[in-house]
């Protein structure tokens, strides 16, 4: 038992994935607190930086392991920049949070280092986004800058049905992207990182009538072993997010691997259930070498 202690932040509603991570950990730490993230206090005066949940002074842990979704990724922001004056230990800065949290931001973070993606646009105003279209070839796929789960994800086939869709994001207030659809039969493969070393990978299938391959979405995974430009693109990609611990999702290319999403807060059961191998386990063995060192 390492004489440590751990802190997992989550939304208040806990999936089954934080939950693994929360039983792995008991094994292995002397002390883990799993806590809602909206319940957590910050206070700030001329002498002190406190963190508070209840009673608690979450000032005295070593370690915290986030999972902060979209809904929360403010929040989470300012929690987990807080913890950089604490001087508590954990898998990526504030910063990695709104630029994972934002389509666009990963996307422009992938560009600056040089890891493949597709092209990309994103506009202002319908009439921007209009221009964008014409010039396009179809199908393309046009997704909501903050979506999670494959949500906020559409592919449309013409011009016609592009614009339609770019008007109604726009009544709905919602900031969109515009990419090149890259075709590969509604397959994507996730890389899970953890430590700069790809510990798991799947290979995911959209369901019939569907493109998005997301799991949330209905889609079927098999067991996929991560290995050539694959990998070499997952490990770029993970570095260039600043995570330790991050899932990588790619599609296939004529032109090899391209990234099309990063994920800070992936889910572990599917992968677990589709590999058969400990993930959750792998994450808390990495967090507590990195703790004895």
């Amino acid at each position: 038992m390492l004489n440590k202690k751990l802190l997992i932040v989550a939304p208040s509603n806990y999936a089954k994935s934080t939950q693994m991570l929360v039983d792995e950990a008991k094994k292995v730490f002397s002390t883990v607190e799993l806590v809602p993230i909206n319940d957590i206090s910050l206070k700030l005066d001329e002498k002190t930086w406190s963190m508070i949940y209840k009673d608690t002074n979450l000032a005295e842990f070593d370690y915290c392991l986030p999972r902060i979704d979209a809904k929360r990724a403010l929040h989470g922001y300012h929690v987990i920049r807080f913890m950089d004056h604490l001087g508590i230990d954990k898998p990526y800065s504030a910063e990695t949070i709104l630029m994972a949290h934002n389509k666009f931001e990963t996307l422009e973070q992938m560009k600056k280092a040089g890891v493949p993606i597709p092209t990309t646009y994103t506009a202002g105003s319908v009439t921007a986004a209009k221009d964008i279209l014409k010039r396009m070839d179809y199908p393309v796929v046009i997704k909501v800058v903050d979506g999670f789960g494959g949500r906020g994800v559409v592919m449309v086939e013409d011009f016609e049905s592009a614009q339609s869709v770019v008007e109604t994001m726009k009544i709905l207030k919602k900031e969109i992207i515009i990419e090149e659809f890259v075709g590969s039969g509604g397959e994507d493969i996730r890389a899970f990182i953890v430590g700069g070393e790809v510990v798991a990978g799947m290979k995911r299938k959209a369901k019939t009538g569907d493109f998005r391959s997301n799991l949330f979405s209905g889609g079927k995974a098999t067991h996929f072993t991560v290995t050539g430009e694959f990998k070499d693109v997952a490990l770029k990609a993970a570095a260039a997010a600043g995570s330790d611990i991050i899932a990588i999702d790619m599609v296939d290319s004529p032109d090899g691997p391209k990234v099309i999403e990063v994920n800070i807060n992936p889910g572990i059961k599917g992968i677990q259930k589709v590999t058969n191998i400990n993930v959750a386990g792998r994450i808390i063995e990495f967090i507590a070498k990195r703790l004895e060192k």
